[in-house]
């Protein structure tokens, strides 16, 4: 009868050996799952972005600064004016797809539109980065509803 206890709790030990074994080895994975960047990487990020695909439009000015306790992630592109939309929808999938793995999430996406056109005017979207991101990135939202409530164009 002594043996049998014996045997039963050096299986519990062993039991325990393997569980805690899974537990180390799993736990930095879990947790650490997701690579997160820092914000001089996420605007290193961009410029290869935009390198890798021949119907980018042409990027001028990337920026990330803090306005009014939210932070902001700021580009500025020349736009055709034939493929407008495009190169909007673009810049703003970019933004969402790459700030997706920043340390401090972003509140706020700016992208400044200037036209190859001297008489057209320059514009600008302003849109809710965590709206964007659902609708670009995890495709929650349909693009209507995200122009209506998470996007605001205006000239400037």
């Amino acid at each position: 009868m002594k043996i049998k206890k014996y045997r039963s709790m050096g299986k519990t030990i062993n039991y325990f050996k393997y569980y805690s074994l899974v537990l180390f080895i799993f736990t930095p994975i879990i947790l650490l799952g997701k690579a997160s960047f820092s914000d001089r990487q996420v605007a290193g990020m961009v410029p290869k972005y935009f390198a890798r695909d021949h119907y980018s439009p042409e990027l001028t000015r990337t920026r990330i600064y803090g306005e009014n306790g939210k932070k902001v992630f700021h580009l500025e592109i020349k736009v055709n004016r034939n493929r407008f939309q495009g190169e909007m929808d673009y810049t703003v999938s970019a933004m969402a797809s790459i700030c997706q793995y920043a340390k401090r999430p972003f509140d706020k996406f700016v992208v400044v539109m200037h036209s190859e056109n001297r008489n057209a005017t320059t514009e600008m979207l302003e849109a809710k980065a965590g709206c964007t991101i659902n609708h670009f990135v995890h495709k929650k939202i349909n693009y209507e509803r995200w122009l209506r409530s998470c996007a605001k164009i205006e000239e400037i």
